[in-house]
């Protein structure tokens, strides 16, 4: 075991901001596959990643606002009531929510009915690559946020990622450099958190 690898991953800690530097596509999916392990049997894959970039921020707001497309707010706002207000409100919110970072990486969970271990198990799998993700992220010198989002419209956000029946979306994974100002100085010097193990 890779002790340089170990006292990375010791020293990663929580980016309240990231910048809007973003990995290489190279880069990024040599990360994707390595997560994704070596096909050692003939098992599909249970889940697939789709990209949106900090230029397509805006699409993907809209599409969370349950917007079929991306609203001018460059000029003057005509005066708004009822839904109208509550869809705007809800764009520029997610607007935010999809700006951080440089790429947001939308995790889709795909359920394979054949397979003799439950929809639930399956879903764990997946949620358990999201860790080795993260880390092999980290380890690559960025920083992550994981969010959870429900959407404004279902159907609209399932159509934007093409999702079939099988298909659904566990959460999304923004990555970045960590900003400066958003995390502790000189953390290769900070002591381990202190954990509980027992032998039993």
């Amino acid at each position: 075991m890779s002790t340089t690898l170990l006292r990375v991953l010791a020293q990663r800690r929580p980016a309240s901001v990231l910048t809007q530097e973003s990995p290489r596509r190279e880069d990024l999916e040599r990360v994707l596959r390595a997560t994704a392990g070596a096909k050692y049997d003939d098992r599909p894959t249970g889940w697939r990643v789709a990209v949106t970039s900090r230029r397509s921020a805006s699409v993907l707001a809209a599409a969370m606002a349950g917007l079929t497309s991306v609203p001018n707010l460059s000029g003057p706002v005509p005066r708004l009531k009822g839904k109208k207000i509550r869809v705007l409100a809800a764009y520029r919110g997610s607007l935010q929510w999809a700006s951080r970072g440089g790429v947001a990486l939308a995790l889709i969970f795909r359920h394979h009915p054949e397979l003799p271990e439950s929809k639930k198990d399956q879903r764990g799998q997946v949620f358990a690559a999201r860790g080795v993700l993260e880390a092999a992220l980290y380890a690559q010198g960025w920083a992550t946020m994981w969010s959870q989002r429900e959407p404004y419209d279902r159907d609209l956000i399932r159509g934007f990622y093409g999702l079939d029946e099988h298909e659904e979306i566990l959460g999304w994974l923004f990555v970045g450099r960590a900003a400066s100002n958003s995390v502790p100085a000189r953390a290769i010097n900070l002591p381990p958190r202190d954990l509980d193990i027992s032998y039993i």
